[in-house]
């Protein structure tokens, strides 16, 4: 006897799941085994990430975007080491950051000195263990004209409460920051990848997961595609092979690991003006929405 499903049976895919399993599957399991927590990993990471990722990275002119809407507080979630939060702080009245790692928020607070930006409350928590009366508080009493998220969502749980939580703290607008796709991979750095860990490169969820996942909370968001790029001065090539070694977790390469490894990346340098740059770009997704009611 065949089985008989009701007209309205709908097949629907735990998005969510599917999500968390594809990043710690990726890289979140091998952070947290080599440092035991994420958080951990971040704090040992803090300085390298600022001075060989943010520093030169073009993140940072997102903020044109953001700023369209005149916001006069700002929410950061996952701020890390204040790639918006400098800029917003310059423009805002006052910007309120989440960040669970100690280092990172260290060095934000070491960077909002020196500038003398007395407008950024930093605070070290999880965005899962926030509060949202007490997010409110922290905006005497006010919800925030822009709640903003860079690539923290890869360690983000429980994305259903956690993206209605943005909704409610927001009176403005919500913007994430993610990248693009998992399958959107270099295939040089495939075979590179597979060369040095004897594993095909893992792939992990794109954004279309959390544009799902936004729809299944009643929120109907934008989407606009950004090219991320990294224009990173170095001395030579074997500079950054140094970096990828370390970047990598390898003690130890062979010479046709090494010599792959240099190839990989004399494609990436880039001689401008007598100076080597290290150059990449790939896309990442805005995704973003206007909370309702809002007259921003």
């Amino acid at each position: 006897m065949s089985k008989i499903y009701s007209p309205d049976y709908q097949l629907r895919p735990d998005w969510a799941k599917m999500w968390e399993k594809g990043v710690r599957e990726a890289w979140a399991n091998d952070m947290m085994i080599k440092y035991g927590s994420i958080r951990q990993a971040w704090d040992n990471y803090a300085e390298k990430y600022e001075e060989d990722e943010i520093k030169y990275s073009n993140r940072a002119e997102l903020v044109n975007k953001i700023v369209e809407s005149k916001p006069d507080s700002v929410l950061d979630i996952g701020g890390g080491t204040g790639v918006f939060a400098i800029p917003l702080a310059r423009l805002a009245k006052r910007v309120v950051v989440l960040e669970p790692s100690k280092g990172m928020c260290d060095i934000l607070r070491e960077k909002a000195e020196k500038e003398q930006l007395d407008n950024i409350t930093v605070i070290q928590q999880k965005w899962e263990d926030a509060i949202e009366g007490e997010l409110i508080k922290e905006n005497n009493g006010n919800l925030f004209d822009v709640v903003v998220s860079s690539h923290s969502l890869y360690y983000i749980t429980n994305l259903h409460h956690s993206f209605l939580k943005m909704n409610n703290v927001a009176k403005g607008y919500v913007y994430l920051l993610i990248g693009y796709s998992g399958q959107d991979h270099d295939s040089h750095y495939e075979k590179l990848h597979l060369l040095l860990h004897k594993t095909h490169l893992p792939s992990y969820p794109d954004y279309s997961f959390l544009y799902m996942i936004l729809r299944e909370v009643g929120i109907e968001p934008n989407i606009e595609m950004i090219d991320a790029k990294i224009k990173m001065p170095i001395k030579d090539t074997e500079e950054m092979v140094g970096k990828w070694k370390e970047y990598l977790g390898l003690e130890e390469l062979s010479h046709q690991q090494k010599e792959a490894l240099r190839d990989y990346l004399s494609q990436k340098t880039r001689e401008i003006a007598g100076q080597s740059y290290y150059c990449d770009e790939r896309k990442n997704a805005l995704i973003y929405w206007r909370v309702k009611g809002s007259g921003a």
